[in-house]
């Protein structure tokens, strides 16, 4: 193994032995070898460790590091704080790349590029299929582009179809919140806005498994965890007034795309307090006494919402006596609104 890889792949492992030896293999037999593989054993009490030392012993790229159950985010900041490489990534560890993976995404590699995305094959093990879910991953942009709000909301924010310059992320002082749900939103969003150019690639080099009980099958369903969605924003906007955004009104812009975003699959009638507690957030940090207009969507009256409209994840519909008239379906962060039928 080279003294200084290039490519750093932080893996958080908890109690999946039953995929563990694919998510190694498929790091292992990269076609493009320059790389370090941190697997952080988050507190398994399967036989996840025994495979781990198993294959380090086999690889002398495969690092150790135990840990007490702590969570996803813990678990890749102990990566983050371990990695040697010039670029650091991720897979989890029930999935799985294609073998020219790295390869492909280091096409992209330049000097004046900080992020490195490419595209995402999402396969559908016993979770409900959703397919506004699967479009969520699609690469809307190919080449090289200068980060806006639209550009960043319209990339997914996983942590692990990317490649993050690793002096990037040391420059914005960035990791992952401790002991909350969506910590790859809160990654995505508090460093994409300062990145130098973002490169997309479409090409799908990871298999994600979308597992029926993982944290993102959870995700906008009555769980109250969803309810971390707040506390993510409230951080999101602390993060931005030490590194103030690069755009006019950036803290207003930064507070409505990243709010839109969360809700966007995440029904009213699940978690009603989910509002109340953005508002909060929104006075805490002074932005519903600068922008009181702008933050009106926040204020949408609970009888209305009762009485007139069904959600679901993905789509809500507003109606009278039986009649459809207004549909809004989220793909992704797009929203795509029709009356009647007809798309406004």
């Amino acid at each position: 193994m080279t003294d200084s890889p290039h490519i750093s792949v932080i893996v958080p492992v908890y109690n999946t032995e039953k995929y563990l030896s694919r998510c190694l293999d498929s790091i292992c037999g990269q076609t493009y070898q320059n790389l370090e593989l941190l697997c952080v054993n988050d507190g398994s009490t399967d036989g996840s460790a025994s495979i781990l030392e198993e294959y380090a012993a086999k690889d002398p790229r495969i690092h150790i590091f135990n840990q007490p159950n702590a969570g996803p985010a813990t678990a890749r900041n102990t990566g983050l704080q371990h990695a040697k490489g010039k670029w650091i990534t991720g897979v989890d560890s029930d999935d799985y790349l294609e073998p020219d993976a790295y390869e492909y995404a280091l096409k992209a590699e330049a000097e004046n590029v900080d992020i490195i995305c490419f595209g995402t094959n999402i396969i559908w093990a016993g979770a409900k299929y959703n397919e506004a879910y699967e479009q969520s991953f699609s690469i809307a942009y190919t080449g090289t582009h200068k980060p806006t709000p639209e550009l960043i909301s319209k990339t997914h924010v996983v942590f692990w179809n990317k490649l993050w310059r690793k002096d990037f992320i040391d420059k914005y002082q960035c990791s992952f919140p401790v002991g909350l749900w969506y910590e790859d939103f809160f990654f995505w969003r508090a460093l994409a806005p300062f990145a130098r150019n973002i490169a997309y690639l479409p090409d799908a080099k990871i298999n994600y498994v979308r597992q029926p009980d993982s944290i993102m099958s959870q995700s906008g369903t009555a769980n109250l965890r969803t309810l971390d969605h707040v506390q993510i924003i409230d951080r999101l906007l602390a993060y931005y007034v030490t590194h103030p955004l690069p755009w006019q009104n950036g803290e207003l812009e930064a507070f409505i795309f990243s709010y839109k975003c969360a809700q966007s699959d995440v029904p009213e009638t699940y978690h009603p307090q989910l509002s109340s507690g953005y508002m909060e957030v929104a006075k805490r940090n002074g932005l519903s006494d600068r922008h009181p207009t702008a933050l009106r969507f926040l204020r949408s009256p609970t009888w209305f919402d009762k009485l007139f409209s069904k959600h679901k994840p993905g789509k809500s519909t507003y109606g009278f006596l039986g009649i459809q008239l207004l549909s809004i379906q989220y793909k992704g962060c797009e929203k795509v609104s029709r009356f009647l039928g007809i798309k406004i």
